[in-house]
């Protein structure tokens, strides 16, 4: 009545209860079998046990394909299958009068210290032993392979199905066997256990409770990784997203240290706070993934700490988003070079560095020659893509250590670490002539165009603000332009 209740919260309650009434039946009539020893009142309370007992194979092997989650299995076309069976042989004894298929005979036992049943056993009833052997053996593997399949969580209530189907196969065997005296069914004592057994699952182990079905079904269908260890940081459990994201971890890793399954995590061994632990990154393949971890500690009812749950999230994709935008903070949209604002940042640290070790630097500034014209005869688009060009350019021919920067519309700006007035006059002339020698394809015409360049050096030996610097150096970018332009010019 209990698993009726339960039914709809927990969907094996509907398969539990009905075995649990189909047994009530089997007992209940067996318990007025055996109280005359009369041939035909016996064969009547038979036929009332059959009511139940023929039903029990059914609701068994249903009961274990649905709490081990085999729904595939349970269609319309295997339900008329199995309560088919069970109607089949319930008819059969109904009638066995006009057939005797199922008892050859019916008679009374009087050797034992009461009267029982005494039947000869027909090739139905055979059957319908053979029936309910492969119900109880099939519903002991489905135990076993979801007792090794789920995590701690569900296990108890696993082992308890376990044990109760066991139980029902041994004593049933026992009882075919013909091992028990008296012709004494052993049907009902093995339902009354199993019902103590049963009982003891529901009111311990919470065999028709909500939250332990719950609690596994959230921590597999979780998209964050879930690893449980003790406090020694021994694997316990983990849930399918962790072993998604770390696939280093799998189910021989239980009972090992998560710091030798997954070397990457051992830095996050010691204490410490959430908030001081900093997302790691792992290589598989040649792709790169970013992990942020979190360490809960796993507290028992008497408020002591018995374990850890370590939180995975894959922020793979916020770290790319993150830099993306902090990519467009820094970067000029157009050419990919630094912007101005970032430029100006990295090139106040040089001058700071600059001044602290008095070693030189240098300051160029650029301008292309003529660039209105480009604009305004072929478009602002060709013009982007004669921008683009000249970076590309630019970028190739100075060292990865170059700060190259886009100030503006068309000037540029590159500081130069470690290089003097002679070594910056040999890097612009390289510069002059890659982008004088450049052909620049744009609508099927080629473009042609040059730069003017300005230049200052700096060696820290006086006080000087970076707007002098520039300021210089644009004096003679324009002294570049003034000239001829095409030109390198020095300020004075």
């Amino acid at each position: 009545m209990l698993a009726l209740v339960h039914y709809r919260y927990k969907s094996y309650a509907k398969p539990f209860g009905l075995l649990g009434f189909a047994a009530g039946v089997y007992a209940f009539g067996y318990a007025f079998e055996i109280m005359r020893g009369d041939p035909a009142w016996t064969f009547l309370w038979l036929r009332v046990e059959y009511f139940g007992l023929s039903f029990i194979g059914a609701c068994w092997l249903w009961l274990s394909l649905d709490f081990t989650r085999k729904y595939k299995y349970l269609k319309p076309s295997f339900f008329y299958l199995i309560f088919g069976i069970s109607a089949f042989f319930l008819i059969s004894v109904l009638t066995n009068n006009l057939h005797h298929l199922f008892y050859t005979y019916i008679g009374i036992d009087n050797s034992g210290p009461f009267q029982t049943a005494e039947f000869g056993k027909g090739p139905l009833y055979i059957m319908h032993s053979l029936w309910l052997f492969t119900s109880f053996i099939l519903s002991a593997i489905l135990y076993i392979l979801h007792y090794i399949k789920w995590s701690s969580i569900l296990k108890k209530q696993s082992l308890i199905m376990l044990i109760g189907s066991l139980w029902t196969l041994t004593g049933f065997s026992i009882y075919t066997a013909g091992l028990i005296p008296w012709h004494l069914d052993a049907g009902p004592m093995i339902v009354t256990i199993n019902g103590c057994i049963f009982a003891f699952s529901i009111l311990r182990v919470g065999l028709l409770d909500i939250s332990p079905i719950a609690r596994e079904r959230i921590f597999e269908s979780m998209g964050d990784g879930v690893v449980v260890t003790d406090l020694d940081n021994v694997i316990l459990d983990f849930n399918t997203a962790a072993q998604g994201f770390l696939p280093m971890i799998s189910g021989k890793s239980i009972g090992k240290s998560l710091s030798t399954v997954a070397s990457e995590l051992k830095a996050y061994d010691e204490d410490k706070s959430n908030d001081e632990i900093k997302p790691f990154t792992l290589r598989i393949g040649n792709l790169i993934y970013f992990y942020e971890i979190r360490k809960y500690p796993i507290i028992s009812k008497p408020n002591k700490e018995i374990g850890i749950a370590w939180y995975i999230r894959d922020v793979t994709e916020q770290y790319k988003l993150s830099a993306q935008l902090k990519s467009y903070a820094e970067k000029d949209e157009l050419t990919g070079i630094w912007n101005r604002r970032k430029w100006v940042e990295m090139a106040r640290m040089e001058i700071i560095r600059t001044q602290r070790y008095r070693r030189p630097f240098t300051v160029m500034s650029i301008d292309i020659d003529y660039f209105k014209k480009v604009n305004d005869t072929l478009g602002h688009e060709a013009g982007d893509k004669a921008l683009i060009s000249i970076t590309d350019t630019i970028s190739s021919k100075i060292r990865n250590i170059d700060i190259f920067g886009r100030i503006g519309g068309e000037e540029f700006a590159i500081i130069f670490p470690e290089i003097g007035r002679e070594e910056a006059y040999t890097v612009a002339n390289r510069l002059l002539a890659g982008v004088s020698d450049n052909k620049i394809h744009i609508n099927g015409k080629e473009l042609s165009v040059t730069i003017s360049i300005g230049i200052t050096t700096y060696d820290g030996g006086s006080d000087m603000t970076l707007e002098e610097l520039i300021r210089k150096a644009d004096n003679a970018m324009y002294g570049a332009k003034r000239t001829g332009r095409n030109k390198v010019y020095f300020a004075v």
